[in-house]
């Protein structure tokens, strides 16, 4: 069977993945609980256990060792602290890209490449951070792409049009 290749939106809020369908039309991958997006969240629990997702986003405002809009941040100096540890946005990136990665290869199998989409005004630095995020969680990322050239390169496919 072929890998799947992937397409994730790194989100500050919620991330998503998408793949191609069998005959290329690009189709969203649910994760572990069907939803179609994963929330951008981390709590650290007591035993040390990261978690992403909805239950995560459930105790943001509650729990001091809970985690979001660390996306903003991305290749800066900034850093978060949950457990008595300190994390960098790079590193909690890198939890949530794995989260969808294993999310993606319980719903498609061995995954391929992926190319991950990041807002367009992200500076170099925090394209690198991304960039180091994903390989950190285990990606084989083809691309970094910017999100209005990902809705322009979709347009183009879906319009059949050459640009």
């Amino acid at each position: 069977m072929a890998k799947s290749f992937i397409g994730i939106d790194l989100g500050t809020t919620f991330s998503a993945v998408a793949t191609l369908d069998d005959i290329g039309r690009p189709k969203i991958v649910h994760n572990r609980t069907g939803a179609n997006i994963t929330p951008s969240v981390i709590t650290f629990r007591e035993d040390g256990v990261a978690e992403v997702g909805e239950e995560a986003r459930r105790s943001l405002c509650v729990d001091p060792n809970t985690v979001g809009r660390f996306k903003r941040e991305m290749g800066t100096e900034k850093t978060y602290q949950a457990r008595g540890k300190t994390f960098t946005p790079t590193e909690l990136s890198t939890f949530v890209l794995s989260k969808l990665k294993k999310d993606a290869e319980a719903a498609l199998g061995e995954l391929g490449q992926a190319v991950v989409t990041i807002p367009a005004n992200f500076s170099h630095e925090a394209r690198d951070a991304t960039m180091a995020a994903a390989r950190n969680a285990g990606l084989d990322v083809a691309f970094i792409i910017n999100e209005p050239t990902a809705a322009a390169l979709y347009y183009a496919f879906s319009s059949g049009k050459e640009i």
